[in-house]
């Protein structure tokens, strides 16, 4: 491979890298460990204390070692407040682009009634996944995944979880949200092939 090959490969490697990074999206504070909360202790917060996200007239509960134990960090939410309340965030991403959004579920610990811990979610006001179990003796935390497909991916689009059960101030836990970019075929093609040229010029540069 001549030194202008190898040059147009590494050009072709950066933006391949480049157009798969940019189709990122990013969920701010998805662990909830804003603000901080005292171990042992939970407390509720509303606008604009709660970073990342917007909350409902009943505010967000945050949760530090307090019936339960965080599946990311130290600290988890709960959206059964002194009612069912919800968080939102905005998000940006790319118009079209197919992302999957990952989150961490766990009923509240001896609450038995499955629908009591019942937590819906939501991409642009369309309901993308509900989630609910009974709690037992500790929290089970459950990764759920969610292909947002057949929905719309716009630049600026809004993520939402809201308890759905009783409104008895018991409710589900919240931990760990994140979202993934599907990366699309071409740009994953353009990584493959500027890798198969790089390390191919390498190994020939070896002999």
């Amino acid at each position: 491979m001549t030194t202008s090959t190898f040059t147009k490969t590494a050009a072709a490697l950066a933006l391949a890298v480049s157009a798969l990074s940019a189709q990122a999206a990013t969920v701010a504070n998805g662990s909830f460990e804003a603000p901080a909360v005292a171990s042992g202790n939970w407390q509720i917060f509303n606008n604009p204390n709660m970073p990342g996200w917007t909350t409902g007239p009943a505010g967000v509960e945050i949760r530090n070692n307090a019936v339960g134990t965080a599946q990311q960090g130290s600290q988890f939410a709960e959206l059964d407040t002194t009612t069912n309340s919800w968080i939102s965030q905005v998000i940006t991403a790319t118009q079209g682009q197919e992302y999957t959004l990952s989150f961490w579920y766990s009923p509240r610990i001896a609450r038995t009634s499955a629908e009591d811990n019942r937590i819906e979610v939501f991409w642009n006001n369309t309901l993308v996944k509900a989630v609910e179990g009974v709690g037992g003796t500790a929290h089970a935390w459950k990764e759920y995944l969610v292909v947002l497909s057949g929905v719309t991916v716009a630049a600026s689009n809004t993520l939402k979880f809201a308890a759905a059960g009783t409104p008895n101030s018991f409710g589900g836990s919240l931990d760990n949200v994140s979202l993934t970019a599907t990366p699309l075929p071409g740009a994953a093609l353009l990584f493959g092939t500027a890798l198969a040229g790089f390390f191919g010029f390498s190994n020939r540069r070896k002999v």
